[in-house]
């Protein structure tokens, strides 16, 4: 080969290395505007990655880690995980799996004899939901004790005498409490607390400083306040982080995720069996410690293994399409920001999607008598004891849900037996239609639709 032959080689090469790096510069602004957009909305208030094939295209932060003090989101802040927080339980017992610490196929009886129905409940049947043992955070008194510290132990006793919902392994039903319970078999076997364990047998290996087992009385650098919506900007009610446990009480950042996800799924700390044990669903979706499904994009089946979290204050999600090897993570302190469809739009944009524009609505005059009209109770239909307020307080329009949220109401469409209104900082939509036999909402929120008929004014 002479010379000629060689430099041409090299400057084909070269041409699509600047090809290459052309084309991830442009996704990786398409990303970023699209981000940008959805914060100046107020949609979104948190930090984003997003990686291909190795290549991180995105990593930044949008909004305010603390609205108090103007200080922002940046990838080095920290944010409360939630549910996340069960891929690394279940790579956890995965490790002592392979150490002979544990079988996975054990009966829970085998470490804690007086647990009912113990004989008949595995760990596989906790690490998949399976186990039928009734999701504690679900519970009437949750509320009015998710403020008082709890060891593992005491947060066992809260479910441990209820009965099964179903035979162990019949069917699946997300909760915490198999989780919990995991965590507490890991403390048992190990002699260690379970926040002590994670840090020395997964994270510091991996390099994660930036991640934890959340404790609010410590002093943590980087760490964003949690926010919800009722009528504004609210806190978040307070929660002691010694309940979620193994459930959902870790801390981490975008970086130090992404570092997670790459040991994960290149199986740096488990061998591969052990790895599709954990992505491969049983009895539905879910593996161990993640949910494992086919979304469709641009007219193709996309594998992806992932996971969604929420703790008060704090939304996440992260996902991992397995095939083409992209990454989507996105972290929020106000849970308003929909992670699920965003975390899908910059998927989409990731594999050449063009989306639609956000929608530009504007607001219009709703007459006094017509606000009358909407105010009232709304009860959902099919959905026993749960219901929508509609309120008028302070010359606004608000819905909520109980507790949950309260979120103000602008209304851009007024025909005679329909109204449609946008929501002030949140993704979504109501539609409110009345006719002789019934007036009705139709809520949209949070990637779902509920539809709910307005009670009677002497209706209970």
């Amino acid at each position: 080969m002479d010379k000629y032959e060689m430099d041409t080689i090299w400057d084909g090469d070269d041409q699509m290395y600047a090809a290459s790096l052309m084309s991830n510069e442009l996704l990786s602004r398409r990303l970023n505007e699209h981000c940008s957009s959805l914060a100046q909305s107020g949609y979104l208030n948190g930090c984003v990655l997003v990686a291909l094939e190795g290549r991180i295209l995105l990593s930044k932060g949008y909004g305010m880690a603390n609205f108090e003090h103007e200080i922002p989101n940046t990838p080095q802040t920290k944010f409360r995980i939630g549910s996340m927080t069960k891929q690394f339980t279940a790579m956890a017992i995965m490790l002592m799996h392979e150490l002979k610490q544990l079988n996975v196929n054990d009966p829970i009886s085998k470490y804690i004899p007086s647990y009912p129905n113990g004989d008949k409940i595995t760990i596989h049947h906790l690490l998949t939901h399976t186990a039928g043992i009734p999701n504690f955070t679900g519970l009437d008194d949750y509320a009015a004790r998710m403020r008082m510290p709890s060891s593992t132990a005491d947060t066992v006793d809260r479910f441990i005498g209820l009965p099964l919902l179903f035979e162990p392994g019949a069917q699946f039903d997300y909760s915490n409490s198999g989780y919990v319970l995991l965590s507490y078999l890991i403390e048992q076997i190990t002699g260690r607390t379970y926040a002590d364990y994670i840090h020395h047998v997964l994270l510091k290996p991996l390099g994660m400083i930036n991640s934890g087992y959340d404790d609010a009385a410590k002093i943590l650098k980087n760490r964003a306040a949690g926010y919800e919506v009722w009528g504004s900007l609210v806190h978040a009610e307070f929660t002691d982080m010694s309940i979620p446990s193994g459930a959902g009480g870790m801390y981490s950042t975008i970086e130090d995720l992404y570092i997670w996800g790459l040991s994960l799924h290149s199986q740096r700390q488990i061998n591969e069996q052990a790895y599709e044990r954990m992505t491969t669903p049983f009895n539905g979706k879910y593996g161990y410690g993640l949910f494992v499904y086919e979304e469709e994009i641009r007219g193709s089946s996309r594998k992806v293994i992932g996971h969604s979290g929420g703790i008060n204050g704090f939304i996440s999600e992260m996902k991992h399409y397995k095939v083409e090897d992209l990454t989507v993570i996105v972290l929020s302190n106000l849970v308003t920001t929909q992670v699920g469809h965003i975390s899908k739009e910059l998927a989409q944009i990731a594999f050449g999607d063009e989306l639609q524009p956000q929608p530009a609505y504007v607001p219009v005059v709703l007459a006094a008598s017509r606000q009358q009209d909407l105010l009232g109770s709304y009860a959902v239909e099919d959905v026993q004891e749960v219901s929508f307020q509609i309120t008028f307080e302070q010359e606004r329009l608000y819905i909520s849900q109980d507790k949950w949220f309260k979120f103000e109401l602008r209304p851009y469409s007024v025909q005679e037996h329909r109204i449609e209104f946008f929501l002030n900082g949140m993704q979504g939509k109501v539609v409110f239609c009345s006719s002789a036999e019934r007036t009705e909402l139709l809520v949209q929120l949070y990637g779902g639709e509920k539809k709910a008929v307005k009670k009677r004014e002497n209706q209970i």
